[in-house]
């Protein structure tokens, strides 16, 4: 936790970067994220301009558009919570500039399939729609990436996003998520900590997208870290030494037969 940590503060490029932490269920990998968030924290105290951590929770949404709505609304609460100077005001500015043109451009092509049933349904967020697109007309979807692209590069403000158990999603979520990681929210200064059992992810991207899960995943975490097996005699060892420390905190002559645990 400590390593990884140290390494994501100390990372200095400014290019998008993806780390994944990979281990079976239940070795620890929601503690592990919150220790590195720990030593983050520690090392950046006395920082200005320290980490921006958003956790992002992917488990209530609808579809992929419904996906992207969330997570840059999430993403644009905790920046503009975190600071209010000039740069990330234009950060902020540039995410409602990006995500509303992603909203319309979703909203439009379904609205070219099922016009009428939307507007019976839904008769004000087609009327929200409508202003907002004429507000948007002259933007188009690469400008607005751009825009964004260089207010992340000019702030310096380094935002780390982690999304935890990815393997207890369902197959479509698991593909939907690493898209939005991948092609969607893959900007400067973003560095995204995605924690998942790489067999049951694999396993679902083969099934939603009858590839190699393995070579695709490959493809989108660039810096794997394996959890290490905690062995026996390892946890053992370390069981005996707190149950050593704390007996010492009680008691002036501490006496402990190790020969009963070595058996």
């Amino acid at each position: 936790s400590k390593q990884l940590g140290e390494a994501i503060y100390k990372y200095d490029g400014k290019d998008g970067l993806v780390l994944g932490v990979f281990g079976k269920w239940g070795t620890g990998k929601t503690s592990i994220l919150n220790m590195v968030v720990n030593e983050i924290n520690s090392l950046s105290n006395n920082d200005d301009d320290s980490p921006i951590i958003v956790k992002f929770s992917p488990w209530n949404y609808s579809d992929k558009d419904n996906l992207i709505s969330i997570f840059f609304d999430d993403l644009r609460k905790k920046i503009e919570f975190n600071s209010n100077d000039e740069n990330m005001k234009q950060i902020v500015k540039a995410i409602d500039q990006y995500s509303g043109v992603l909203n319309l451009l979703s909203y439009t092509s379904i609205a070219l399939s099922q016009s009428w049933i939307i507007m019976l349904k839904y008769p004000l967020k087609c009327l929200y729609q409508y202003i907002k697109g004429k507000i948007l007309e002259a933007s188009n979807l690469d400008k607005a990436k751009v825009n964004l692209e260089r207010a992340l590069i000019k702030s310096e403000q380094k935002i780390v996003v982690i999304i935890d158990d990815i393997d207890r999603l369902t197959n479509t979520q698991i593909r939907d998520i690493f898209q939005l990681v991948k092609q969607v929210g893959n900007f400067p200064n973003i560095i995204y900590v995605l924690s998942m059992d790489r067999d049951v992810v694999c396993r679902a991207l083969e099934s939603v997208h009858d590839i190699d899960g393995e070579e695709y995943l490959e493809k989108i975490v660039q810096i794997p870290f394996e959890i290490p097996t905690l062995m026996k005699p390892k946890l053992r060892e370390i069981f005996l030494t707190k149950l050593e420390d704390t007996v010492k905190a009680i008691s002036d002559n501490p006496k402990i037969d190790q020969s009963y645990w070595s058996e």
